[in-house]
């Protein structure tokens, strides 16, 4: 059985410190993901990053069988998770073996739309990561049930910093755009030995067949939720895959990881973290509400600078480290820094509609933008190829995912204001600190010293920004101060 985890007093303080183990390891986790983002890009030629950023366009669209919501529906039912853990390791298992066996048979037609064979050999090793990343997800579920984000945290850390060393490991020993595939089936299996000794589950593996059909009816929306949302994350590869060359797809797939990486990252761990809060305060809809518009908030006024900051260093950070050869790279990672903040505020948002069990809500959502999204990006993809693209993409999200918070937030009686806040309170002074940040660096004397500009962007963007936080929001600098002490002072995570 599963332990009931914390009581309703202990749940915000909880969550709240979840948050900050989580926001902890986005940072290790960034600063590993960016070093070694930036040894393959030394070790590597775009043309190789074009060919993984074409494979993803297979597996993270069949990767939507093998992430169906199985958790989110379950943890539903936190107080009897012990009866529908069976049910949900089975289901997940073999949607995953499924996904794999998909994934390998339509290799040959990917490899040949894409003129691309290597693509054969790559989708069949990631296909054999799904089953095996599908076993670890009963332990992930309980730890999430327990409340435990220090323990997911820190061995979500250490995993980060594992398929990074590796994946730097293959490409120095010459497997080029295999250095991306080989360690994902590694760290599967990795994660899920290690998972299910951390959680200490002790589970029934009967297949509980009797309970499937509850689970498979609440999960076939979410199911279709997170294929359409997979189709939006990589239709801009798939149109540049059939338009452009693999050296133009593997500079925007460089950008594109450059950007998200650490706002998806931090946006994750959010909405990780808060789900199985709100689920509980279902029944006090007040708490519920206000829990999810200080996450809102907190998470904007994280995502914000961190959005512009990069945004500014990418120009002398690129041309510093590998002069041109990475240089088509920098206005994608400009535009998309700016555009992937305005999707990650609504995370937390979607994690409110689902912990509400309006996953047809989001559903609807999800499938009016489809369109959209492939209609502004093959109109940028027309007009000026990968940074066209990037345009379509920043325009997307800007239409619609402030949208997609007022219309979730309202349900709740939270008000356009209110969304307003959250966005442009962070926006205005991030921009302000940031671009005081810029003004100081664009000085001639450093015209010619880019890792200079970096640091006074770095330093003054980030300081200036606390103080302003400070005087115009205390609130915020107040919560994530104390929170981060509080977080400090224990010992052990839990």
């Amino acid at each position: 059985m599963v332990a009931a985890g914390p009581g309703k007093m202990a749940l915000g303080r909880r969550a709240l410190h979840g948050l900050i183990w989580m926001l902890a390891q986005n940072v290790a986790a960034r600063a590993s993901g960016l070093v070694s983002q930036l040894l393959l890009a030394a070790l590597l030629v775009p043309a190789d990053f074009g060919i993984i950023g074409l494979t993803y366009t297979v597996t993270n669209v069949a990767a939507a069988l093998t992430n169906v919501g199985i958790d989110d529906v379950v943890l539903q039912r936190r107080r009897a998770l012990g009866l529908w853990a069976g049910a949900a390791f089975w289901i997940s298992f073999g949607l995953a073996l499924l996904a794999g066996v998909v994934v390998v048979a339509v290799s040959p037609l990917a490899a040949h739309l894409y003129k691309t064979p290597q693509l054969v050999g790559m989708l069949s090793i990631l296909a054999l990561s799904m089953p095996l990343g599908a076993l670890s997800t009963v332990p992930q579920m309980v730890l999430r049930a327990r409340m435990q984000f220090g323990v997911l945290a820190v061995y979500g850390t250490v995993e980060t910093l594992g398929l990074a060393v590796l994946t730097v490991l293959f490409a120095w020993a010459g497997f080029g755009p295999y250095s991306f595939a080989i360690p994902a089936p590694i760290m599967a299996a990795v994660r899920t030995v290690a998972l299910w000794r951390l959680s200490g589950a002790r589970t029934s593996f009967r297949p509980q067949r009797a309970r499937w059909k509850y689970v498979i009816g609440s999960t076939a929306v979410i199911f279709t939720t997170k294929a359409a949302t997979a189709l939006i994350n990589q239709g801009d590869y798939v149109v540049l895959g059939l338009l452009a060359t693999q050296d133009i797809v593997g500079a925007y797939y460089f950008g594109f990881r450059l950007a998200a990486q650490p706002l998806w990252m931090l946006a994750g761990n959010f909405s990780n973290v808060l789900f199985p809060m709100l689920v509980q305060l279902k029944s006090d809809p007040a708490r519920q509400r206000d829990a999810a518009l200080r996450a809102s908030t907190l998470l904007s006024f994280c995502v914000m600078p961190l959005a512009l900051v990069q945004a500014a260093i990418a120009a002398p950070l690129v041309t510093s480290l590998f002069g041109q050869k990475w240089a088509a790279s920098i206005p994608i990672i400009q535009l998309l820094s700016v555009g992937l903040a305005l999707d990650a505020v609504s995370w937390v948002a979607g994690a409110l509609l689902n912990a509400r069990g309006e996953f047809r809500t989001v559903l609807n959502w999800v499938l009016a933008q489809v369109p959209l999204f492939f209609v502004l990006v093959t109109i940028g993809a027309r007009l000026d190829s990968s940074v066209g693209v990037a345009w379509g993409v920043c325009a997307f999200y800007a239409i619609t995912q402030p949208i997609f918070v007022i219309s979730a937030y309202r349900k709740v009686g939270i008000t356009v204001s209110q969304v307003a806040a959250i966005y442009l309170r962070p926006l205005a002074l991030a921009a302000t600190a940031v671009g005081a940040g810029v003004a100081v660096a664009a000085l001639p004397l450093l015209a010619d010293r880019p890792l200079s500009r970096i640091a006074i962007i770095g330093i003054i963007g980030v300081s200036l920004y606390g103080a302003l936080t400070r005087w115009a929001a205390p609130e915020v600098w107040n919560e994530l101060r104390d929170r981060i002490l509080g977080v400090l002072r224990r010992p052990v995570p839990s």
